[in-house]
């Protein structure tokens, strides 16, 4: 078994059409998150992620 993340925007439309794609190649979906906007500090500075989604996904290998 193979596993991917994908993300999305937070837009359901898009969600939607990306979950239809994912699965007509094959992929079985295992989870799906939405994160809201929050500000991501690293090494470098901070910077302002914005809200979306995760996909957690199987893929036939």
């Amino acid at each position: 078994m193979s596993y991917a993340v994908a993300t999305c925007p937070d837009d359901v439309e898009r969600l939607k059409t990306l979950l239809h794609s994912l699965g007509e190649e094959g992929s079985r979906i295992i989870n799906v998150i939405w994160q809201p906007e929050r500000d991501i500090r690293t090494e470098d500075g901070e910077f302002r992620q914005p809200s979306g989604y995760i996909i957690v996904l199987e893929y036939p290998s």
